[in-house]
């Protein structure tokens, strides 16, 4: 195979390894990898990675499961350099030799149509995320009516479109997921037309549910706190300054990932962004929790890193938090919290600090300006869980007798 590509760039890929401080062990393992490239990969007799793979497996005899898994994972690290000359970061899968996705699989027309929605989206400004979770909806819609036979707008019919749904017995999708899918499919119509737009008059006309906001009890919110507080807890510092700033702050978790050093104003005590969900500017106070939190991770713990983002991975490269839940749920576990289910996100932080501001009478507006909310109907869900003011609008049924049969039903 060609391995001119990899022989002229390697020494990219390892000042990588080295600005990045990864460890030695790991350094060694790519080297090695390289030199099998340059040396048996260049043979005549090897025309891919994959089979320079097997070829090394066979030769070295790799009984090992771990070792083969580990072979793989830094040959893949080294083909995704050659092929894209893109650097190894640890929670990305190179795809090397991974299964085909859905993706691959879908008919030419329906991979057309992905493709072509992609592009209109981001044209039309769409964020990334939202681009991203639509495209993944299309996918399982139309790789659904694939397996139903269809490769064909054309060909679907209603029972094809019903049956993503329904399972025949109860519903097994909700609207959001109609509204998910219906932006694929729009662009369909300006590429196929009628077929496209009988498809959508095909999707089912589902009311739009609301689920109750889940909160954190009284006693769940004490023993977080303790925990964020505790010197001596075993989760780390940085597990215990997300938590502080979403318990505190109820900042949306994409903001706290993105967080720098220029968002905070330590002399006046304030946290300024730009929220990614509205662009509108938000300020927020920085508490004292808060702000030890934050400074006790980055003086005792943040490890070196050319990122600006505060919070950043404990494993090398040290980039941006690519998600917090990880985190998060150490810190409950600690806390003997939810261990046997429930949310346990950082969303919830945010719903308790809305409905815990509505229990002590704290005004709407500074309540929304506080969750940088743009519509002040966002907080309206918030009410559904604020049980102190609920129970004022309950009525005594003393009036009227129930069985005792009942209640124990």
């Amino acid at each position: 195979m060609d391995v001119s590509n990899l022989r002229s760039n390697y020494p990219k890929l390892l000042a990588y390894l080295a600005e990045n401080h990864y460890g030695k062990a790991h350094t060694n393992w790519i080297k090695r990898c390289i030199n099998l490239v340059l040396t048996d990969g260049a043979s005549s007799e090897i025309e891919s990675y994959e089979q320079l793979y097997w070829f090394e497996v066979e030769k070295c005899g790799y009984v090992n499961k771990c070792t083969r898994k580990t072979f793989r994972s830094v040959l893949g690290t080294v083909w995704q350099f050659d092929k894209t000359g893109k650097c190894p970061v640890w929670y990305e899968p190179t795809g090397f030799m991974a299964p085909p996705k859905d993706t691959d699989l879908l008919s030419k027309q329906f991979k057309c149509i992905l493709e072509q929605f992609q592009i209109d989206a981001k044209v039309g400004g769409k964020r990334d995320y939202t681009v991203k979770v639509e495209s993944r909806a299309a996918v399982c819609f139309l790789f659904h009516l694939q397996a139903r036979g269809k490769s064909r707008i054309e060909d679907v019919c209603e029972p094809d479109v019903q049956s993503f749904f329904y399972d025949g017995e109860k519903t097994i999708r909700s609207r959001a997921y109609v509204d998910k899918v219906l932006p694929a499919l729009k662009t369909a119509v300006n590429m196929i037309g009628e077929p496209a737009a009988d498809v959508i008059s095909m999707l089912p006309k589902m009311p739009k549910a609301r689920r109750n906001y889940q909160y954190l009890r009284n006693d769940e919110s004490a023993k977080l706190r303790a925990v964020i507080h505790d010197e001596n807890a075993s989760c780390n510092l940085l597990d215990k300054a997300i938590v502080a700033i979403a318990y505190y702050t109820g900042m949306r978790g994409t903001d706290i990932r993105a967080l720098t050093l220029d968002n905070i104003d330590w002399d006046n005590d304030s946290i300024h962004i730009i929220q990614s969900k509205t662009g509108e500017e938000l300020r927020i106070p920085l508490t004292t929790s808060v702000g030890n939190a934050l400074w006790d991770y980055i003086t005792s713990q943040r490890p070196r890193s050319v990122k600006e983002e505060i919070l950043v991975s404990d494993r090398r490269p040290f980039i941006q938090l690519p998600h917090l839940w990880h985190h998060i749920k150490k810190v409950f576990n600690e806390a003997d919290v939810r261990r046997e289910g429930g949310r346990t996100g950082v969303r919830i932080f945010r719903h308790h600090l809305a409905t815990s501001l509505l229990a002590n009478e704290t005004e709407a507006p500074v309540i929304s300006s506080i969750l940088g909310h743009r519509d002040p109907d966002s907080l309206n869900p918030y009410l559904d869980a604020d049980i102190e003011h609920l129970r004022e609008c309950a009525l005594s049924i003393e009036k009227y007798p129930v069985a005792e049969e009942a209640l124990m039903l």
